[in-house]
């Protein structure tokens, strides 16, 4: 009986990449066979072919199809917010009084604290919780538009102390926020491939051969974890149950990398980025190796074999004074990593990038020498995979993160090569870029017009395996001691130093904590001439969790400095200890720290800690005597504020609502 012929398009398919994975293996074969021969010698000086440009454009304007459910989600909001203006309408009067005393000031913090002197124990507060926070900051915002429709909502400046009743009180506020309808433009994070993007990269992560890689992983980060964490008798409860979590948003950066792999079609991509929702889809998290709340990570794939053209712009530019713009990111860097380690190579910083004077900026990259008509350059070497943009936002209200494309405008045409990774494998990506011979030979075989999840799936998880190594080398930062090589003590942080697992402009104190219910750490910060810094919390794993809904974190903006005008004290504490500069664990009693700072300048940045009893705060000495403390309502205000510059990142969802 004749056998029925195959008809699933699955099975033809496969069939076609079988057939052509082979074919690449002869030609490899063959042509690393005549390159060692002496006749080809000469043959490296070839140039290869121009390819059809790839464009990664970066404005996120939404299809029609796209607007729809927006404008649905928008008008069921507004009509449930009627029904609550009825029910709070006493609150506008309050409102606008506020609204009214407020003056603009950029860079101070936004929430009217209070400086108390103290003769009596100050009782504990409790923090408030985080769901009823977020509706009231919701309900907030919508009378504020009410309230003041046409007028941009400034926050009030740091003021002079006052005597009121005899109690010294200072006035401190959070920057410059504009909640006005321009503050709800679209975020321009949110393009067609960024979207596309997570799309795959959800459907890779639920493939079986990243299932399986991730038993691996927890097995392994598992075992690494009680040898570094042996003086502190390794992971706790509390860090075990994130486990899960933590390897899943390695897992989901591990499934974007794989679509970064193919330098021929390069796209500016968004990851190690938390768990967020727009345009009507729910995307994981990605972070990694001690992500930091204030930076927006994109990435873009490049190999030396090609030339790409980098386009950005930042919102507001003054030529004139760039510094003034409100809207500038605290820090903006470009870094040129290589290979699958990732290690940093070169480094274009903001303050080094040629801005036209509508903000507009162009990059070159190319292995080749820099054309006339651009300033700014990028030079690409064999082993070079991608390159990190990275965007650091002080005043999350304010600061906007730059637009961003990239283009491939020459190099050799798409392969399977190409988009199976190979041109970022250690040794052989570099001996390939290096001759343009095996170049062209091993892209005469066409890549899959659709890569199926199978494979996307593989690839993934050994980009996922790589983690083995690398998250004992990121635990070690924090519990090695780099100065002599020996175990860190927990809860000792010392002067910043450099890191070569970091960004390379940047310095770093890290290290540990392990604190009981009742204890808090406290850490003293003096940036020097640093333009920035952060104070963020992560877990054993080294990522962080909830920081918008919790502050587990807080930066050079969002801090009180001490009368010393020089430094700044941060209070981290499982507990709420009442403090306004308190950094919250999130709920743990041990985990990581690693303070950065970045914008550096002449005086460089100091740090020291020490250990209390968060009864003892309130005994002299142990906090400066200027020490702001907020009341558990200015302290749900601080919350709040945070909650909403969190949600300008991922507009137009407002994302407070969505995730009730």
């Amino acid at each position: 009986m004749a056998k029925a012929p195959c008809t699933d398009p699955t099975d033809t398919r496969y069939a076609r990449f079988i057939g052509r994975v082979g074919g690449l293996a002869v030609a490899l074969g063959i042509g690393v066979a005549i390159v060692n021969s002496p006749g080809i010698a000469s043959a490296n000086d070839g140039q290869s072919a121009d390819s059809d440009k790839t464009t990664a454009e970066s404005s996120a304007q939404p299809s029609g199809r796209d607007r729809d459910p927006v404008k649905t989600v928008v008008r069921q909001l507004r009509s449930q917010i009627t029904d609550i203006r009825e029910k709070v309408q006493d609150a506008k009067d309050d409102v606008n009084d506020r609204l009214r005393a407020r003056s603009p000031q950029r860079a101070a913090p936004h929430v009217q604290a209070t400086q108390i002197v103290r003769t009596t124990p100050k009782p504990r507060k409790t923090a408030p919780n985080p769901a009823l926070v977020a509706v009231a900051g919701f309900v907030r915002r919508e009378l504020e538009q009410v309230a003041t429709p046409a007028r941009a909502r400034k926050s009030v400046a740091p003021a002079a102390a006052i005597t009121q009743s005899g109690i010294t009180q200072s006035a401190v506020t959070q920057s410059a926020v504009t909640q006005s309808a321009a503050a709800q433009a679209i975020s321009p994070l949110g393009t067609p491939a960024q979207r596309d993007a997570e799309r795959t990269a959800t459907e890779t992560v639920n493939t079986l051969p990243v299932q399986v890689t991730k038993l691996v992983l927890k097995t392994g980060w598992y075992v690494t974890a009680l040898s570094e964490y042996s003086k502190v008798g390794g992971p706790d409860r509390a860090n075990l149950a994130q486990l899960s979590r933590s390897v899943d948003e390695y897992a989901m950066g591990a499934a974007f990398q794989q679509q970064l792999l193919n330098p021929m079609t390069p796209r500016a991509v968004m990851q190690v980025a938390p768990p967020h929702t727009w345009y009507g889809q729910s995307v994981g998290g990605s972070r990694i190796l001690y992500d930091n709340p204030d930076t927006i990570y994109r990435f873009m794939a490049v190999n030396k074999t090609s030339t790409y053209v980098i386009r950005g712009k930042f919102e507001d530019w003054n030529p004139e004074d760039p510094e003034s713009n409100p809207k500038l990111p605290a820090d903006t860097t470009f870094s040129l990593l290589t290979g699958l380690s990732g290690n940093t190579a070169q480094v274009l910083s903001q303050k080094d990038l040629v801005v036209k004077p509508n903000g507009e900026f162009e990059i070159y990259v190319s292995a080749g020498p820099k054309p006339d008509e651009y300033d700014n350059y990028i030079q690409l070497t064999s082993d070079s995979t991608l390159i990190a943009a990275r965007d650091t936002l002080a005043d999350w209200n304010v600061e906007q993160p730059m637009t961003l494309s990239i283009e491939r405008i020459s190099g050799p045409p798409n392969s399977l090569a190409a988009q199976l990774g190979l041109f970022a494998i250690p040794f052989i990506g570099p001996a390939v870029s290096e001759r343009p011979f095996l170049t062209q030979l091993v892209s005469l075989i066409p890549p899959l017009p659709n890569e199926p999840p199978l494979l996307r799936g593989a690839v993934t998880s050994v980009i996922m395996l790589i983690g083995l190594q690398m998250e004992r080398e990121y635990i070690r930062v924090a519990t090695v001691d780099s100065s002599t090589g020996g175990p860190r003590q927990p809860n000792v942080f010392t002067d910043p130093t450099s890191n070569a697992a970091f960004l390379s402009t940047q310095l770093q104190s890290a290290g540990y904590f392990d604190l009981a219910d009742d204890e808090a750490l406290i850490v003293t910060v003096d940036p020097g001439d640093s333009g920035y810094f952060v104070v963020p919390v992560t877990n054993d794993w080294t990522i962080t969790d909830n920081y918008w809904d919790q502050q587990t974190s807080l930066n050079i903006a969002q801090a009180v400095q001490n009368s010393d005008g020089k430094t700044y004290t941060i209070v981290i504490s499982k507990a709420d200890p009442g403090v306004y500069n308190w950094v919250s664990t999130g709920g743990l009693n041990q985990g990581t720290v690693s303070i950065r700072f970045q914008d550096l300048g002449d005086v460089g940045p100091t740090v020291s800690s020490k250990v209390v009893k968060i009864s003892e705060l309130d005994d002299p000495g142990v906090l400066p005597p200027d020490t702001v403390f907020v009341t558990p309502a200015q302290r749900a205000e601080q919350i709040d504020l945070r909650r909403s510059g969190f949600d300008r990142r991922f507009a137009p969802f407002m994302q407070t609502f969505m995730q009730i």
